[in-house]
């Protein structure tokens, strides 16, 4: 019988190959040995997948799924239908983990006894890191309204919540989804804990799918987000109106960003009437619904010119 993992590390990759090694081997250096490594070559047309199979020779903790270019929630969701482990963290192939970083996450756990831990993180960005949270090692009550970070990287998550519950991440959606699914998991959640110690490099990367400059499909996917978080939210309505009203502002702010986003990347007339199209698709086009997505626009057409000004200053 086959020894059962006690941490699944799920790696999507997509023509990866510039940052590809250093992410694999910061996972394969950690102190903490007892892990399966999965990487999900998401359709590469560059060399990433023969990367992939060179580790998978050296190292038998290594396991490759690939297959057509499908998008990184669905790829996320292949990692776990396959992973073994008892927990499961997540990685972006151009990040990378940084020493002790699966042991800190670990025995934060076991030390808490919670099914949900957050670690901190750095950002790199032009050669310089910086920390991106000022995180207190506490323990919090009410997972689901306080969790501090809507990206996966920094995450350990209880395997047996995402089995038990058949959690996956929203196929085709390329942005937000990473909050979507914390959301879900931390509904199962009754506390979450939380550790100041960086244990993750978040590279900003000009050529990944956040520094795309495709507004109007930034756009449309948080408004996709947004819907499936108004959905979510209706668990709620009825017996905890706080939860309720706190998922429902969240929602208005992934409208707010991914209408921002479009701004930052080009405005134009028939660009928004796309974007309107698919806000209409989701909210309806009701005088009440379309009032708050003209003044989201307006708000952040002005924070932009506001941000543009201050930068020429600078």
């Amino acid at each position: 019988m086959e020894k059962r993992a006690i941490i699944s590390v799920i790696v999507p990759v997509y023509n990866a190959s510039q940052y590809l090694c250093e992410c694999i081997e910061s996972i394969l250096s950690q102190s903490f040995r007892d892990f399966e490594l999965i990487l999900i070559n998401d359709g590469s047309t560059d060399n990433s997948l023969s990367i992939c199979k060179s580790y998978e020779r050296q190292d038998n903790r290594i396991k490759i799924i690939s297959g057509a270019n499908g998008g990184v929630s669905k790829a996320r969701n292949r990692g776990l239908d396959v992973a073994k482990g008892e927990w499961i963290t997540f990685a972006d192939a151009d990040d990378y983990f940084l020493d002790d970083a699966l042991l800190t996450l670990y025995e934060r756990a076991m030390q808490t006894g919670t099914d949900l831990v957050l670690a901190n993180a750095l950002k790199l960005k032009n050669g310089k890191s910086s920390e991106l949270h000022r995180l207190k090692n506490e323990v919090l009550p009410n997972a689901i309204m306080s969790i501090k970070h809507f990206a996966l990287w920094g995450y350990l998550f209880n395997a047996d919540i995402i089995r038990k519950n058949r959690l996956r991440f929203i196929d085709g959606l390329a942005y937000s989804e990473d909050r979507i699914f914390i959301y879900q998991i931390a509904r199962y959640c009754k506390t979450i804990a939380f550790c100041n110690k960086p244990i993750y490099v978040y590279r900003i990367n000009e050529t990944s799918a956040c520094s795309s400059q495709d507004g109007v499909r930034k756009a449309s996917h948080h408004l996709d987000a947004a819907y499936h978080l108004n959905q979510f939210a209706q668990i709620y309505r009825k017996d905890d109106k706080v939860v309720y009203n706190y998922l429902h502002r969240q929602s208005r702010h992934i409208i707010h960003l991914g209408l921002y986003l479009f701004v930052e990347t080009g405005f134009t007339w028939e660009k928004l009437s796309i974007i309107k199209g698919r806000y209409n698709q989701w909210f309806g086009d009701g005088i009440k619904v379309s009032f708050f997505f003209y003044r989201t626009l307006i708000s952040c057409l002005f924070t932009f010119e506001r941000r543009k000004i201050i930068t020429f200053k600078k």
